[in-house]
């Protein structure tokens, strides 16, 4: 955690609560962090990446796997600068994930916002790749499925 201003959280575990997060914080772990109204937060990573966080923000933040940073975006919105100059070969990819795909980047300045199941690009400079991914399987089948009458409740 670079800077934050307001109310920023993170899900602890150990006692199944939310405790306030301090500049300075390092992931460690995959953490859930909760951005406030009225707050923000600035994520760096090494590679030289840095992320906004807007207010009314839900994310999943974890340590890189596989050389790659993945966020995943429950709502609100991330903005992110990736330095154009970095070394690809070297410093680790960046990626933000939500619900309908994932977006990365490699040298830009780019947003995305989820929001009520819905995700939203817009890229300030440079190119993004997109990728969709399909609902999960139990949740689409669920979304179909309709409720039907039972012959109990025709009566």
């Amino acid at each position: 955690m670079e800077e934050l201003a307001g109310e920023v959280s993170r899900y602890q575990q150990d006692s199944q609560s939310f405790i306030p997060v301090l500049p300075g914080y390092e992931i460690k772990e995959p953490t859930l962090l909760v951005v406030a109204a009225d707050s923000e937060l600035i994520l760096s990573f090494p590679g030289r990446v840095a992320a906004r966080v807007a207010e009314n923000s839900r994310l999943v933040v974890g340590p890189a796997v596989d050389g790659r940073y993945e966020v995943d975006l429950r709502s609100g919105t991330l903005s992110a600068l990736l330095d154009p100059d970095r070394d690809l070969s070297q410093d680790p990819s960046f990626a933000v994930r939500t619900l309908s795909g994932v977006t990365e980047a490699v040298g830009t300045y780019y947003a995305v916002t989820e929001y009520k199941g819905q995700s939203y690009t817009s890229v300030k400079k440079g190119k993004v790749q997109k990728k969709t991914t399909p609902p999960s399987k139990p949740d689409f089948s669920a979304y179909l499925k309709k409720k039907k009458p039972t012959a109990s409740s025709k009566n």
